[in-house]
């Protein structure tokens, strides 16, 4: 990652961004220059995503993840996740998708990690979900779960992973 993006974040922030850019494959995220009202963003361009990161937990930048995603044409992610992820402060995403009549928003979506590793966002109940993986962000109609046990596995793990990250020295 770039240190000019590096230096500008909240060390969470970092580590959050770190683990979703790996879900996505993004090896040399651009930062996102320009007035785009969301804090802590960057560009994966061979993905056609944006990703940016908050330590502000309140829903409070809805109006500029639309703004963004419909005027740069990209999937936009929000990760907010206060200063202590998944410990203290639960780790939310907002996504704004873009559509032909505009960007679709899905609010308060949590981590979650899937049997075979894949990393989705996820409602929490019913809903559309949305998968981050090597081919950018996929929505899915299924939530990616068979059983209430199989929900709460992959929330716990991608929480652990997230806290875990959070807590490295080097961050992320």
């Amino acid at each position: 990652m770039s240190p000019m993006i590096h230096d500008a974040l909240p060390t969470a922030s970092v580590a959050l961004l770190n683990y979703v850019l790996a879900a996505l494959g993004c090896d040399d995220p651009a930062p996102l220059f320009g007035n785009s009202g969301l804090p802590g963003a960057v560009e994966c361009l061979e993905h056609n995503v944006i990703v940016a990161m908050t330590p502000v937990t309140a829903p409070m930048f809805g109006p500029a993840l639309l703004r963004c995603a419909g005027t740069r044409r990209r999937d936009t992610l929000l990760v907010r996740h206060g200063f202590q992820p998944e410990t203290i402060d639960p780790v939310r995403v907002d996504v704004a998708l873009r559509s032909v009549t505009g960007p679709l928003l899905l609010k308060d979506l949590s981590f979650f990690r899937h049997r075979d590793r894949s990393l989705h966002l996820v409602p929490e109940a019913a809903g559309l979900s949305v998968k981050l993986g090597q081919h950018g962000v996929e929505i899915g109609d299924r939530l990616p779960w068979d059983s209430l046990w199989d929900r709460a596995a992959g929330l716990e793990s991608a929480a652990t992973q997230i806290v875990l990250a959070c807590r490295r020295q080097h961050r992320g």
